[in-house]
């Protein structure tokens, strides 16, 4: 457990065995998994300002979905250059007798994890994604958006930690490697505002990170990246900043429904890596051109 020097007994002493806790920290650590920030990053694309509180242009919005994808393609590159291990146990499901039968496999893909451990890539991708978000959002202060966003982020990283999935010093890692990426992602994207770029760099990155892992992740990280660059490469200048009417918002969700389904059909059954590549490319590919379907639909 000693053997690299992370154990410094903060995971076993905050560590949950058992107990409702258990649940609720299995639930706020998907505020940082690939699923849900996919979904969300494609409804502040599409939604654009029409979203309440939350909107913002679509070029930010795709920033927002292209962290997404650098997440994945980041993450998978450190975690196999460090091949650091999780603490013992993290791979093995608690016992909670009191959950239904129907909701237990969730559960247990939810409180576990396996692979390498080190860095922590919910607590990189937290900061990535609501770090992102507070930057480019224009509503309420500076300050407030980023005390909201450090505060999800010590929320899912703690949750590791309660789950016991993760040292401590994987989880400050992360949190640090993410707001240096951030930083340089937001600086090279002129403030969001050239998502293409992100986009191209994140395929660069995941195609050099080929040769320390040809995984299911790293092969859909990339495709992702090339297909959601080619779309917005011939639809940039024709994709409305801003919807011109709720129709299209409804329309842009149907396409972004399909392409969700196909991303979360690949992910349960991982296919073979071809397929992989093509099927993610396609996915993330027509969610970049949802909000242009949108329009010529309606």
């Amino acid at each position: 457990m000693v053997a690299d020097g992370r154990a410094i007994g903060i995971t076993e002493f905050v560590q949950i065995h058992e107990g409702p806790l258990l649940v609720l920290f299995a639930l706020l650590t998907q505020l940082s998994d690939v699923w849900f920030l996919f979904l969300l990053g494609g409804v502040l694309y599409i939604t654009g300002d029409e979203l309440p509180h939350w909107g913002i242009d679509r070029r930010r919005g795709l920033f927002m979905l292209a962290l997404v994808i650098a997440y994945i393609a980041l993450i998978g590159v450190l975690k196999n250059f460090f091949l650091l291990p999780r603490p013992p146990g993290a791979a093995e499901a608690p016992i909670v007798r009191w959950l239904p039968s129907a909701v237990r496999p969730v559960f247990v893909s939810t409180a576990t994890a396996d692979g390498p451990g080190f860095p922590s890539g919910h607590a990189f991708g937290s900061v990535l994604f609501w770090g992102g978000l507070a930057l480019v959002l224009d509503r309420w202060k500076r300050r407030t958006r980023l005390v909201i966003a450090s505060g999800i982020v010590l929320l899912v990283s703690f949750s590791r930690l309660a789950l016991g999935v993760h040292y401590a010093v994987d989880i400050v890692v992360g949190i640090a490697l993410g707001a240096l990426v951030l930083g340089a992602f937001y600086w090279a994207t002129d403030r969001g505002t050239d998502p293409g770029r992100l986009l191209l760099i994140t395929a660069g990155i995941g195609i050099l990170g080929l040769p320390l892992s040809v995984s299911f992740d790293s092969v859909a990280a990339v495709g992702g990246a090339v297909g959601g660059w080619l779309v917005w490469w011939r639809v940039a200048e024709a994709t409305p900043a801003h919807p011109t009417e709720r129709r299209e918002v409804v329309a842009g969700f149907a396409v972004l429904g399909l392409a969700a389904g196909v991303f979360g059909a690949l992910y349960a059954l991982q296919p073979s890596l071809p397929l992989t590549f093509f099927g993610v490319a396609v996915a993330v590919g027509g969610t970049v051109g949802a909000p242009l379907l949108g329009e010529r639909l309606t």
